[in-house]
């Protein structure tokens, strides 16, 4: 083709076949090329637009974000399920957003960028404080510059910036949080039931062979044996790595003298508060407490609080108000403190425990820091090692060659899918890598979440299969059996209900079926109570008094009534503190809701278009 293009008498025959060319590539994405998108560009909105480099570097990161949160997703699964196209929306809106912060004439100083980089936890070393060798080995792992860094910063501290400029004076649409309060702080009690498969369940003979067949087979995912991938890896594992490292007593001391702080502790009181409407309120809450009438926790409760929305934790006396603090202080043992004037509000205080001040001993420390030193060289060999491993793997060697000539170990597991594992089964970068390996063939270098290098090789694919029913005839059995059970017992709660609609109580039933009588509430929407299914605490909110419901678990159904409606009333003490709490929540979501439609608005200007060949080539580059 060359050679033609040099010749000046094939000019025609060149021209016609790079149309015959263009032609035939067009399915191949030819066509974004065409219109500049393939070469760096995954997006584009107006004058915004997003670089592959961008897109790249922020699934990458909202991958590993899941993964570290407990939520693994393969990228099969990520593009199934829109996320990768979510990522890109937010870019794009990012980028619109950095465009209207030009035009507003927005943006935040060095200072503000450089106190925020100090920030991310994997900028810091061993003593907890910002490292610029660490800043810099991170970045390099992610692919970042300096610049880029810097730049991404700012953008995120000037959008907050905008969007408290615009969101912060917003105020709540009249009326909304009465609303919510009275949906959710409405209160129920009711009398329940609990009738025991096993107990209230009949079974009509024994299965035939065709039931049998027809159970087994609409039961198959319970006796199915799952996929399996039988894998060798190799894989070096830094905290192992660490044990064999040696830190001088010099550098522990160094680093633990350069901390102190941190070892040293001032005497702290874990804390509850509750709020009241007047001081006069709260100093009868306080002498019901004292007389044991009551607690803190069982008034907080009562308000439609949890446990945890009256925790303070652990607190010194600096981190508290001056008032707050002379009177938690006081007490020499654990108890109620105040009530006391707060920014909320008159406060009772629960101190829960006194913890004395403490300084942690260099010899107490050491280990630790000894060990944190350890591990940090270990990871920097490890990376050290991660260019001469790529290496072997481009040169073809197998997991057993690696392991023989690098500090690798070789191992051996079987992953079945949907299983959970353990160890580097669990990883998701693990599992992801497996998944998507050809058989027989080395991956390349990947990285767990826990630091470790792993090379692998799937030897074997064992596809899922259905148990025969000889091996789980038993099995199937009981499962039939329970299944009609389950069955006959519902009838028999639908009949009990239909008596209970004619004038029966559940009492009377209770003592006819010899069950006991179980009451419970008020309980709130979102309330639990024991021995009950979550469901039908939701069902019960949606009864008329006396109102009956049914629900199931795996080996009982329960009937519920209800026996009392509890409205929420915004004159009771405690309304003023769910105001405030629910309040504050609800001005949270209104002004981020507000801000993703001011968003929207300003992209809404120029239509988004995406180039689909340069995200599926963004996408397949990922592991």
């Amino acid at each position: 083709m060359l050679k033609l293009m040099r010749m000046k008498g094939s000019t025609f025959l060149v021209w016609g076949i790079l149309v015959l060319l263009i032609a035939g590539l067009a399915g191949f994405g030819i066509g974004d090329i065409l219109r500049g998108g393939l070469t760096n560009t995954v997006a584009r909105s107006g004058d915004v637009s997003v670089s592959t480099r961008e897109y790249t570097r922020a699934m990458i990161r909202a991958l590993r974000a899941r993964a570290n949160n407990g939520q693994p997703i393969t990228m099969a699964e990520a593009r199934e399920s829109g996320f990768d196209r979510q990522v890109l929306a937010g870019l794009v809106q990012r980028g619109v957003l950095d465009a209207e912060l030009v035009n507003q004439g927005l943006s935040v100083g060095d200072a503000t960028v450089e106190a925020e980089i100090a920030k991310i936890p994997g900028f810091q070393g061993p003593d907890g404080k910002f490292s610029p060798e660490q800043a810099r080995f991170m970045l390099d792992r992610y692919g970042y510059t300096e610049a880029e860094l810097a730049a991404e910063i700012r953008s995120e501290s000037a959008i907050a910036l905008l969007r408290k400029v615009l969101t912060d004076d917003l105020p709540l649409p009249p009326g909304l949080l009465d609303t919510l309060l009275a949906y959710r702080l409405e209160q129920r009690k009711f009398a329940w039931i609990r009738l025991d498969a096993e107990r209230f369940g009949t079974v009509e003979g024994e299965p035939t062979e065709e039931e049998l067949v027809a159970w087994h087979k609409a039961h198959a995912e319970a006796f199915t044996t799952p996929e399996t991938r039988v894998i060798s890896y190799a894989a070096l594992d830094p905290a192992v790595l660490a044990e064999g490292i040696e830190i001088p007593d010099e550098k522990v001391k160094a680093v633990y003298q350069a901390d102190i702080e941190h070892y040293r502790s001032p005497e702290r009181r874990s804390l509850q508060r509750l709020t009241f409407p007047s001081m006069k309120e709260a100093q009868e809450a306080k002498e019901k407490i004292e007389k044991g009438e009551t607690t803190l926790l069982a008034l907080a409760e009562a308000r439609g609080f949890a446990e945890k929305d009256i925790d303070l934790g652990e607190k010194p006396a600096s981190a508290l108000d001056k008032p707050v603090a002379d009177a938690v202080f006081a007490l020499t043992e654990p108890g109620l403190a105040g009530p006391v004037e707060t920014g909320l509000g008159p406060a009772l205080f629960q101190v829960n425990a006194i913890l004395a001040a403490h300084e942690t001993p260099f010899e107490e420390a050491a280990p630790a820091i000894r060990k944190e030193l350890a591990l940090k060289a270990a990871r920097d060999k490890a990376n050290e090692l991660a260019p001469q491993i790529d290496d072997l793997v481009a040169g073809g060697a197998r997991v057993e060659e690696i392991a023989q000539e690098t500090p690798f170990v070789l191992g051996n597991l079987e992953l079945a899918k949907g299983v959970a594992g353990e160890g580097l089964a669990a990883d998701p970068t693990f599992i992801e890598t497996a998944e998507k390996a050809e058989k027989g063939v080395e991956s390349d270098l990947a990285q767990a979440a826990d630091g470790t290098y792993f090379v692998l090789r799937v030897d074997e694919i064992r596809p899922a299969a259905l148990k025969p029913l000889d091996q789980v005839r038993d099995a199937v059995i009981a499962g039939w059996k329970l299944e009609k059970k389950r069955e006959s017992t519902r009838e028999k709660a639908k009949a009990l209900m239909a008596r209970i609609g004619e004038g029966a109580t559940l009492a009377q039933i209770a003592a006819e079926l010899g069950v006991t009588l179980a009451e419970a509430g008020p309980v709130g929407r979102t309330g639990k109570v024991e021995g009950v299914p979550a469901r039908l605490i939701g069902d019960v909110f949606g009864l008329q008094p006396n109102g009956v419901a049914l629900a199931e678990d795996d080996g009982a159904v329960y009937l519920a009534q209800l026996v009392q409606v509890i409205s929420y009333d915004p004159a009771r003490p405690e309304a003023a503190q769910a105001a405030t709490f629910y309040r504050a929540q609800l001005e949270a979501a209104y002004r981020a809701e507000v801000f993703d439609y001011y968003a929207q608005a300003l992209q809404a200007r120029n239509p988004t278009e995406i180039f689909p060949s340069a995200v599926d080539s963004v996408l397949s580059r990922i592991r």
